[in-house]
């Protein structure tokens, strides 16, 4: 037997263990990157390249090579509904051109109300509001963003003596939303780390009372998380996409944060039972120097069996379309099972090592004589009345289970999540406070205006000019043949303006004027080569034949409503493709390819993978959870019946959660960020089962010793406290999640702290133990009896050992 042996290397190599762990952290600190250096964050980045949205951003980049601007910051100058003066306007001018003279942005361009072709769209048409845009080379997500954040508010700051009085700036816009995203997935996962440790530490303290004790988890815990953060960063470093272009070996910062909370919480739930196990060696009289090696050789099956669920669980992720799912969930299962592999080596080696010291100041009483301590008897007596009321009445309870289940699993499946960024973010942000103003004066859409991408066919582009020679979309007749497209996309209900090569500078073009200064002024705006350059391509394959419209959506760009307006675009655009004439004249777009780009057609796309891979990642983590349960206990019903309690357990908690979010977060709550599903099934189908081994296991083997009613009432006992014990230190860490500032992280954190312990405290209390008494029932006269019934489960000096594999062929 495998645990046999790390038994035999803990009692006979322990200190070749330590001192292996402890040259492997040290060596790995040296060479390994730093996790923060290399990680990567955004959502979109990471779809599937067949996407329509991608797919229309590649054609949109083999058009514009050029186009260098990926992202951007807008301030928004307003007087509380007033009119802005003069001076007012001029003081935006005056912070356009602090963009252009400071050297550190990552500047393409900066617009402004003097800038051509587009001054006159930053200006509200009622004069309440103006914009200065300074268009960016970085990205939504760029590791800069947040430095780029604090460096335009110092901007901004500089600039406050001279703001008139009264006027108020805001600040927004992709980059500043990505800025803050980025600053508080930071803050997330430093108050996650400090309240973890804190927690753990807490806890453990409450637990065993000697601080020597207290010390081996925590040190195990360190020691792994460690090696496993500095082997991956280390792995990604020189096996990523950045080494290899065929590797899609990618880390998160978000990832991080599931690392910290996963191994604290799993790697202190196996030091648990480990050293739980480790004091009944003692007290049944087993050598010191034996013990730590012994108490592996009993439990060792069932750790790497509870780890193992969750291991397969989080890798089953690798299954899944989205390439943070791809990444993330293997990532954290090769941590897990750095993890384990140091709870079942360096902690025993640990045990072994310090010997005596262990229990200081308590010595022996920490483990010996539970009568004479009165917390251990009346917890004793409390998990004896459990015992006893779930013997008596398993029926009842499962039907009163069932009966309070039933309503929050019928809002569990229905739950609604959203995929909106900036829902993420707190309300109180920069970036958020600043998108709200652009929303109470601009149309929603302007702080991401949505892009068209329009392509000729090859009919109309080669041979479909009024001479015959091919349609030349920067010619005169090219940018009258986009006034209808132009037209089209203006009149659907979903979209607020549109800027094209036809009417550069948006407006309603039933309106537009053929006389006076506007019209003179839209003419030069259509004529100018700036707005060529910027709307048609003329770069080969595709120069005089792709054009793009910028598509203001009347909505927040980021909105589920905004989301489900897409289809409708795009069966406009189809249907508009399909026309032979338009005006009885032939139609140049009949045929033409047409792709929708931007945040808000990405979050679409984001969305229908995501639920794709929900149902695909589902169904993989039961079937491996599963398959697990089977090679261990080898009873495919009694795994089936607990493989339906973490299913239950898992739509109540996600039913639960979404009814204290949305009465938390009252008229704001769109449904759960678009991640808690996901993360809370994977983990919590995988956690969960972690205990229901610990206690079938335990089960099984008293059962073969006392019989069936006696070895159930005996396992409830003796697993109780230990089992409570993990379950609130694995909720304490989820928990610590919540400490952060990002809602889906503080959702998240909720939804499996409340799943943790609603099965460590009803679950695995009363409805796991009620089913087997149910089948012990089955159990005529009185089985055999134990001179230590009553007691704990403790193997004499010269007795058997009881080991999980006595509990596996009981089983079978």
């Amino acid at each position: 037997m495998l645990a046999e042996r790390f038994a035999s290397l803990i009692n006979r190599r322990w200190l070749w263990l330590l001192v292996g762990w402890v040259l492997l952290a040290g060596g790995l600190k040296l060479v390994a990157p730093s996790w923060d250096e290399i990680a990567k964050d955004g959502d979109l980045e990471y779809l599937p390249a067949e996407v329509p949205s991608l797919r229309g951003e590649r054609l949109l980049q083999e058009a514009f090579p050029n186009e260098k601007a990926h992202s951007q910051i807008v301030v928004v100058l307003s007087r509380d509904g007033e009119q802005l003066s003069p001076e007012d306007r001029r003081f935006g001018i005056r912070i356009a051109e602090a963009f252009r003279q400071d050297q550190t942005l990552p500047l393409v361009d900066v617009w402004d109300e003097t800038t051509k072709v587009v001054g006159d769209m930053l200006l509200a048409d009622d004069g309440r509001a103006s914009l200065v845009v300074a268009r960016l080379t970085a990205g939504l997500m760029d590791v800069g963003n947040v430095a780029l954040l604090r460096r335009t508010e110092e901007i901004l700051n500089q600039l406050r003596d001279a703001r008139p009085e009264g006027l108020e700036v805001g600040l927004t816009g992709s980059a500043m939303i990505g800025g803050d995203l980025r600053a508080s997935i930071a803050e997330s996962l430093a108050n996650t780390e400090t309240t973890t440790v804190l927690l753990v530490l807490g806890c453990l303290v409450a637990i065993y009372r000697a601080p020597v004790l207290v010390l081996i988890p925590l040190a195990t815990i360190a020691l792994s998380m460690s090696v496993a953060t500095d082997a991956v960063a280390l792995l990604a470093q020189n096996f990523g996409p950045e080494a290899f272009e065929w590797s899609d070996f990618k880390i998160f910062t978000t990832t991080k944060i599931f690392v910290i909370v996963i191994l604290f919480g799993a790697g202190t739930d196996y030091c648990l039972f480990l050293i739980a196990r480790y004091k009944e060696e003692l007290a049944g009289g087993v050598p010191r120097a034996e013990a730590a090696g012994r108490s592996l050789a009993n439990v060792g099956e069932a750790l790497a069996g509870s780890a193992l669920t969750t291991i397969l669980g989080l890798a089953t992720m690798a299954f899944a379309q989205y390439g943070k799912f791809v990444s993330s969930g293997p990532i954290v299962a090769v941590c897990l099972f750095v993890a384990l592999m140091a709870c079942v080596t360096f902690a025993p080696a640990l045990l072994r090592a310090l010997g005596p010291i262990v229990f200081w100041p308590f010595g022996r009483r920490l483990f010996e004589g539970a009568g004479d301590d009165p917390s251990r008897d009346d917890e004793d007596r409390l998990w004896s009345w459990v015992a006893d009321w779930v013997m008596r009445r398993p029926a009842t309870i499962l039907m009163l289970s069932v009966w309070l289940a039933v309503p929050l699993v019928w809002v569990g499946l229905r739950v609604a999540v959203t995929h909106d960024i900036m829902a993420d973010l707190a309300p109180d942000r920069v970036s958020v406070k600043g998108a709200e103003t652009v929303r109470e004066y601009f149309p929603q859409g302007t702080i991401a205006p949505m892009t068209v991408v329009a392509r000729l066919s090859d009919t109309v582009f080669e041979a479909g000019g009024d001479d015959g020679g091919g349609l030349d979309l920067t010619s005169d007749d090219g940018r009258f043949a986009i006034a209808p497209l132009h037209s089209m996309l203006y009149e659907l209900p979903p979209v607020a303006d549109v800027r094209s090569l036809y009417l550069p500078t948006g407006g309603d073009p039933r309106d537009r004027k053929f006389l006076g200064g506007g019209a003179i002024r839209d003419l030069a705006a259509a004529g100018s080569p700036l707005s060529k350059d910027a709307f048609v391509s003329n770069e080969a394959p595709q120069a005089g034949r792709v054009t793009q419209l910028s598509v203001v959506l009347a909505d927040n760009p980021f909105s589920r409503v905004a989301r489900e307006k897409i289809p409708e675009i795009e069966a406009a655009l189809a249907r508009f493709a399909q026309q032979e004439t338009l005006d009885g004249e032939p139609n140049p777009w009949r045929n033409a390819r047409f792709e929708v780009v931007g945040v808000t057609p990405g979050m679409r796309d984001l969305e229908v993978v995501t639920n794709s891979d929900r149902t695909r990642i589902q169904v993989l983590t039961v079937s491996a959870v599963f398959l697990v349960l089977v090679v261990i206990l080898r009873r495919p019903i009694a795994c089936a019946y607990l493989i339906v309690t973490v299913l239950v357990s898992y739509w109540v908690t996600l039913g639960a959660t979404d009814l204290f979010f949305a009465w938390l977060y009252g008229d704001t709550y769109r449904g759960l960020d678009w991640k808690v599903p996901v993360f809370l099934f994977v983990i919590l189908i995988a956690v969960g089962q972690d205990y229901n081994i610990y206690l079938v296991t335990r089960v099984f083997e008293e059962q073969k010793r006392l019989g069936l009613r006696r070895g159930l009432r005996h396992a409830i006992i003796q697993t109780g406290g230990i089992i409570t014990s993990c379950g609130v230190i694995m909720a304490g860490t989820f928990i610590s999640m919540a400490t952060g500032t990002l809602r889906g992280m503080i959702e998240l954190g909720f939804a499996l702290a409340l799943g943790v312990l609603l099965d460590t405290f009803f679950v695995r209390t009363v409805v796991v133990p009620s089913y087997f008494a149910l089948l012990a029932r089955r159990e005529k006269g009185d089985p055999p009896t134990d001179p230590q019934d009553g007691a704990a489960s403790q193997p004499g000096p010269h007795g058997k050992q009881s080991s999980t594999s006595a509990s596996v062929a009981a089983a079978s």
